[in-house]
């Protein structure tokens, strides 16, 4: 709610944190005495608690508004975390969604780190995943998940209840080669970062391929193996460009804005 942005940093091992409001910058490579040391995702609460997923330690810590470490998540009721990625937070229902890439599942959690239900399972039917890894909450509490080597995005409610899906492995518009990232608009339009394509695609509710942003290149406005997307209240899209070593940040404009 004050701007705060953290970005996962996995080669450096740390977490970037900026809050612009007291213009403070934090480097966060410590939870409590441990090293992080592949840290892939990030998610604030309505607190602005930060929660961070360490794909190689298997546990998502959790960090005060200041950065301060208060607790670990490792375990989903009786099953370990086997390999944590994605992260969304639902503020209406103070949920925790993580994607748990080995497990093919995604684990729902109260702010406390208590399990509340899970879904998925290994398997390319409805509502199934092989090998998800990102995940976005929207504002009326769509549950968007990129299910990576099933080549799609599947859509779910706020219970993990199975809506629709899109997507297929090609090489064509609208196709997937490495989707990564996914994050949908106020209007529902929906962004999926593709790192093998080095582009952002577009799609409406219905799956239907809209338009491309992006392209291979160093220049303003193109890609090199981007990765994860975020889209903040203001409409303003953010997008993690991998191995040019930045994020580019760009607004979305409607017709009533023009």
């Amino acid at each position: 709610k004050d701007g705060r942005l953290a970005i996962a940093d996995t080669s450096s091992q740390c977490v970037h944190l900026y809050v612009p409001s007291s213009k403070s910058y934090y480097q966060l490579s410590k939870a409590d005495k441990e090293d992080l040391r592949s840290p892939v995702g990030v998610a604030f609460d309505d607190e602005s608690r930060l929660y961070i997923s360490d794909s190689a330690l298997a546990k998502v810590f959790v960090f005060d508004r200041q950065g301060g470490y208060l607790f670990t998540i490792e375990e989903a009721g009786k099953e370990k975390l086997k390999r944590p990625t994605g992260l969304a937070f639902n503020s209406d229902k103070k949920v925790l969604y993580v994607v748990d890439t080995a497990a093919h599942k995604v684990h729902a959690f109260d702010n406390k780190g208590r399990l509340l239900f899970s879904f998925g399972g290994r398997e390319n039917g409805k509502g199934k995943f092989n090998f998800p890894t990102h995940i976005f909450v929207s504002e009326s509490g769509q549950i968007y998940v990129t299910d990576a080597m099933n080549f799609r995005i599947e859509i779910f409610d706020s219970s993990g209840n199975f809506l629709t899906t899109f997507g297929r492995q090609g090489d064509g518009s609208g196709d997937f080669a490495a989707p990564k990232g996914v994050v949908a608009d106020r209007d529902r339009i929906i962004y999926v970062v593709d790192s093998l394509f080095d582009n952002v695609q577009l799609f409406n509710q219905n799956g239907d391929f809209l338009l491309t942003l992006g392209g291979r290149g160093t220049a303003p406005g193109e890609f090199w193996l981007p990765s994860g997307i975020f889209i903040d209240a203001y409409d303003k899209l953010y997008v993690c460009d991998t191995f040019n070593r930045r994020v580019q940040i760009y607004r979305i404009l409607r017709d009533l804005d023009r």
